[in-house]
C-alpha cells in the first residue's frame, strides 16, 4: 500500500487522486522528452517509482521541514526534483535575481546548477559585490584572497569573484562525490574541519549556513517545478482536494 503524504489533506479520496497524479508525473518525467510533440510511450511503472513520486509530490506541495536531513535521507527524490526542468523555466526563476546572466554563464562553465550558485551568493553576500567578512572573505561568493590567489580588489569585481567561487565550489563537490551538504560545509568552514569532524562540523554558523543555502536552493527548484506542466497539474489536484474538504 502506498503511503499517503503527510499533511496533504485527510480526504479518503486523496490516495486515489495521488496515484492518478503520479501516473501523469511518471509519464512526464520518464517518457516525454523535453520539447517533444509526440505521444509518449509510458514505461512500466513499479512500486518504488510510485513511492518516490508520492514523496516528491509532498516535497513540491509543502517542502520538508529539515531540508538537509531530507536530502541526506532521500537523495533520489531530491535528484529527480532538482533535475526536472526545462532550461527556460530555470532561467525565468534565475532572471528575477541580481547578476542572473553572469551567474548562469559562470555556473554552466563549471558544470554547476546556476540555482545552486545563486543560493550560495544570496547566502554569502545578499548579492553585494563589496561585502567583506570578518575573516577577510570578499565579494558575491565571499572568496578568500588566499583561496583564489587574487587581491581583494580583484575579488570585488563580480565576474572574477563568481569565477573563483564557482571553481572552488566545483572542486568541493567533486571532492565529496556530489554530497552537497559536505561541499557546502567545507565551503564555509574549510575541508580541514570537515575531515577533522568526519562530516559537517558542529559549528552553529556552519550548520546554519548549510541549512540556509539548501533551503534557498530547494525554494528555487520548487518555483521551477511549480511553473512546469506537472507542477501545475499537481497544484490543481491539491487545490481541488482542499476545496472538496468537508467544512
Amino acid at each position: 500500500m502506498l503511503r499517503r503524504p503527510s499533511r496533504l489533506g485527510q480526504s479518503s479520496r486523496w490516495s486515489y487522486r495521488s496515484i492518478a497524479m503520479h501516473i501523469v508525473l511518471v509519464a512526464l518525467f520518464i517518457a516525454h522528452p523535453s520539447g517533444s510533440n509526440t505521444t509518449p510511450t509510458i514505461d512500466p511503472i513499479d512500486a518504488s517509482e510510485l513511492r518516490m513520486l508520492e514523496e516528491l509530490s509532498a516535497w513540491v506541495a509543502e517542502g520538508p521541514q529539515d531540508i538537509p536531513g531530507a536530502i541526506r535521507q532521500r537523495p533520489l527524490s531530491f535528484e529527480v526534483f532538482r533535475s526536472y526542468h526545462e532550461p527556460q523555466l530555470r532561467d525565468s526563476v534565475l532572471a528575477d535575481l541580481p547578476y542572473a546572466g553572469m551567474i548562469r554563464r559562470t555556473a554552466e562553465r563549471h558544470g554547476l546548477d546556476p540555482l545552486l550558485v545563486a543560493a550560495v551568493v544570496e547566502t554569502e553576500s545578499h548579492f553585494n559585490p563589496l561585502a567583506v567578512s570578518h575573516r577577510g572573505a570578499v565579494g558575491l561568493m565571499q572568496v578568500l584572497p588566499s583561496t583564489a590567489a587574487l587581491e581583494p580588489e580583484a575579488l570585488a569585481e563580480p565576474s572574477l569573484n563568481l569565477e573563483a567561487g564557482a571553481r572552488y565550489l566545483r572542486y568541493l563537490i567533486d571532492r565529496y562525490q556530489g554530497d552537497l551538504e559536505l561541499a557546502l560545509a567545507a565551503y564555509n568552514a574549510g575541508p580541514a574541519n570537515v575531515r577533522r569532524y568526519g562530516g559537517v562540523p558542529p559549528f552553529r554558523e556552519t550548520r546554519q549556513y548549510v541549512e540556509r543555502v539548501l533551503a534557498r536552493y530547494f525554494a528555487h527548484h520548487q518555483n521551477v517545478w511549480l511553473g512546469s506542466e506537472p507542477g501545475e497539474l499537481l497544484a490543481s489536484a491539491h487545490a481541488e482536494d482542499f476545496l472538496n474538504q468537508p467544512s
